[in-house]
C-alpha cells in the first residue's frame, strides 16, 4: 500500500476563524464591487440584458463545479488512503483534465445557441437588448472552465487544511474585479462587467494553482481510464439534477420579469444580490461553525445532544435572522437609497429595487432555520430528502410566480420565492421530526415567543420613527443615512429592552459571550 499523506494546515479553530474573517472581507468586497455596478450603469435594458447573459454560463458553471466539487473530497480521501499523495495528485489531474474537456464541449454548445438561449431567458426582449446578452453571453464562457478548474483545485487545498490560502484566493479574486471596474469604469460600456468577472477568476486560478503547487500538486494532464473518476461521476449525477432544477426559478423569474417594464429583470437581480451580501455578513460564518457540531454529534451517534445543538442553534438563529429580516423587510428602499444610490443609479431605481427587495427580505427569517435543518440531515449522511423537498419547492416557486406576477409585479416573484422556501423549511422540519421520532421543539416554544415579541417592538418602533420623520430618496446622502441609522437604532433599542426584559436566555447567553471576548481583548 502506498504511504499516506497527512493532510498539514491551519487548526480547525484557526481555519474557522480565517474563514469567517473571509466571508466578511468578501461580502464587503462585493458590496463595493456592486455598488460601483450601480453607481457605473444604473437599472436599464443593458443591465437586464447582462442579468439574462449570465444565466446559462453560471448554469453550467454551478453544475459542473457544485455537482463534482461536492462529490471530490470523499472520493479523494479514498484516494489518498489507497494510493498515496501520488496517486492522489495523479486522481486531481484527471479529474481536472475530464471536467476541461466536458466544459469546453458545453462551451462550445453555449456559443453556438447563445442566440436562442437569451431569448429562452427574456422572450419578450428588444432585438437589441438580445443581440447584446448574446455578446455578453460568449465573453462570459471562460467563466465554465474557470469556475470548474478553481473548484477542484480548491478541494485539494481545503483538503490539505491550508484554509488561509483557500480564503485569501477568493479575496484576490474579487480585489482583481473590482480594480478592472474601477480602472476602466465605463470606458468600453457594460462589457466591462464580463471582462471584470474573467480577470478575477484568472487571478483565483494562477493563486491557486501557485499553492497548489506548495502541496506538492503537479500538471501531468490525463483522460485515462479510472474507477475512481467512475464513482466521482456516479456520486455527482444526482446533485446535477438537483442544481439543474434548481435554478429554473431564478430563469423563471427572469422570464416573467422580461414582460414587465424596462429594469425589471436587473430590479430582480440586484435585489436578490442585496439578500445574499447581507446573508453572507450575518449568517454564512455561523453556518460554519453549526455545520461542524452537528457532524460531530451524528459522527458519534449521540442522537439526544445532536438535537439539543439543533435547538439551541435555532434560538440563536432567529436572535440574528428575525431582526435582519425585520429591518431589511421595513427598510428596504432606505437601505438601497443609502448604500447604492448614487451616480447612474437614481431614486426611481431605489424605490423599484427596495419593492422587490421588501418581499425577498422576510426570506433570510426562515433560511436560517431551514438551512441547519437541512444540515442535521446531511450530517447523517441523508441528502436525498433535502434535494426531493428542494424540487418540490422550485415547482411550487414557478407555479406561484405565474398566480403573483399578475398583481404584485417583480414583488410577487419575490414573494414567490420567500413563500415556497418558508413551506420547504416547515416541511423539512416535519420530516426531520419524522426520521427521528420528534424534535421536542416544545423545549423551544417559550424562547422563540420571547424572540417574536421583541421584534414586534423592533417593527412598531421602526414604523413609528418612519412616520414622524419620513423617508425621501431625494433628500441629500448625510439626511437619508442619518435617518435610516435613526430608524434601525430605535427599534433595535426597543428589541434589545424586551429581550432584556422577558429575560431571554439566548440574548443574555449571546451578549455573555460577546463581553467575555471584549474583556480578553482589553487584558491582553
Amino acid at each position: 500500500m502506498a504511504e499516506k499523506a497527512r493532510p498539514a494546515g491551519n487548526s480547525k479553530l484557526m481555519g474557522l476563524s480565517v474563514l469567517s474573517a473571509s466571508s466578511v472581507v468578501g461580502a464587503l468586497l462585493a458590496y463595493i464591487r456592486f455598488a460601483q455596478i450601480t453607481s457605473i450603469f444604473g437599472a436599464n435594458w443593458r443591465t437586464d440584458a447582462l442579468a439574462i447573459a449570465m444565466v446559462f454560463p453560471f448554469l453550467v458553471k454551478e453544475v459542473v463545479a457544485h455537482s463534482f466539487g461536492s462529490a471530490f473530497i470523499p472520493i479523494y480521501a479514498r484516494v489518498m488512503e489507497k494510493k498515496g499523495h501520488d496517486g492522489a495528485v495523479a486522481f486531481v489531474n484527471k479529474t481536472i483534465s475530464w471536467l476541461v474537456l466536458t466544459s469546453s464541449v458545453l462551451i462550445a454548445v453555449l456559443w453556438f445557441s447563445s442566440g436562442t438561449l437569451v431569448k429562452i431567458v427574456s422572450p419578450s426582449g428588444s432585438q437589441e437588448l438580445l443581440e447584446l446578452a448574446s455578446s455578453l453571453l460568449r465573453i462570459l464562457l471562460p467563466m465554465v472552465i474557470l469556475g470548474t478548474t478553481n473548484g477542484i483545485l480548491a478541494n485539494f487545498i481545503k483538503y490539505e487544511r491550508r484554509f488561509a490560502a483557500l480564503a485569501l484566493s477568493g479575496i484576490l479574486g474579487l480585489t482583481a474585479s473590482l480594480s478592472a471596474l474601477l480602472v476602466v469604469r465605463d470606458g468600453i460600456g457594460i462589457r466591462i462587467l464580463p471582462i471584470s468577472m474573467l480577470i478575477g477568476g484568472l487571478v483565483e486560478f494562477f493563486f491557486l494553482l501557485v499553492q497548489s503547487f506548495r502541496s506538492g500538486f503537479k500538471v501531468r494532464p490525463s483522460i485515462s481510464g479510472d474507477p475512481f473518476i467512475g464513482q466521482l461521476a456516479r456520486m455527482a449525477v444526482p446533485v446535477v439534477g438537483g442544481t439543474v432544477v434548481g435554478f429554473f426559478a431564478p430563469i423563471a423569474d427572469k422570464m416573467l420579469a422580461s414582460f414587465l417594464p424596462e429594469s425589471s429583470v436587473t430590479a430582480i437581480d440586484y435585489a436578490n444580490r442585496i439578500k445574499n451580501i447581507v446573508l453572507a455578513v450575518v449568517f454564512q460564518p455561523f453556518l460554519t461553525f453549526a455545520d461542524l457540531s452537528f457532524s460531530a454529534e451524528a459522527a458519534k451517534g449521540r442522537k439526544d445532544e445532536l438535537l439539543t445543538v439543533l435547538r439551541k442553534n435555532i434560538n440563536t438563529t432567529s436572535l440574528v435572522m428575525f431582526p435582519t429580516a425585520v429591518l431589511l423587510t421595513i427598510l428596504a428602499v432606505p437601505v438601497v437609497s443609502v448604500f447604492f444610490q448614487r451616480g447612474n443609479f437614481s431614486g426611481d431605481d431605489s424605490r423599484y429595487i427596495g419593492y422587490a427587495l421588501a418581499f425577498y427580505a422576510p426570506w433570510l427569517a426562515q433560511f436560517g432555520i431551514g438551512s441547519m435543518v437541512s444540515r442535521v440531515f446531511y450530517a447523517q449522511k441523508d441528502s436525498a430528502t433535502p434535494v426531493t423537498i428542494g424540487i418540490f419547492g422550485v415547482i411550487a416557486n414557478v407555479l406561484l410566480n405565474l398566480i403573483l406576477v399578475g398583481p404584485l409585479g417583480i414583488g410577487g416573484l419575490a414573494l414567490a420565492t420567500t413563500v415556497t422556501s418558508t413551506a420547504k423549511t416547515i416541511y423539512l422540519i416535519w420530516s426531520l421530526s419524522r426520521k427521528m421520532g420528534g424534535l421536542d421543539l416544545r423545549l423551544i416554544v417559550g424562547e422563540q415567543i420571547k424572540i417574536l415579541s421583541a421584534n414586534a417592538l423592533l417593527v412598531a418602533g421602526c414604523l413609528v420613527l418612519n412616520h414622524l420623520w419620513p423617508f425621501s430618496t431625494e433628500a441629500p446622502l448625510v439626511t437619508r443615512f442619518t435617518q435610516l441609522v435613526s430608524y434601525t437604532a430605535g427599534g433595535a433599542f426597543l428589541m434589545v429592552l424586551v429581550l432584556h426584559s422577558l429575560k431571554s436566555t439566548t440574548f443574555s447567553g449571546a451578549l455573555s459571550r460577546v463581553t467575555e471576548k471584549i474583556r480578553e481583548r482589553i487584558s491582553r
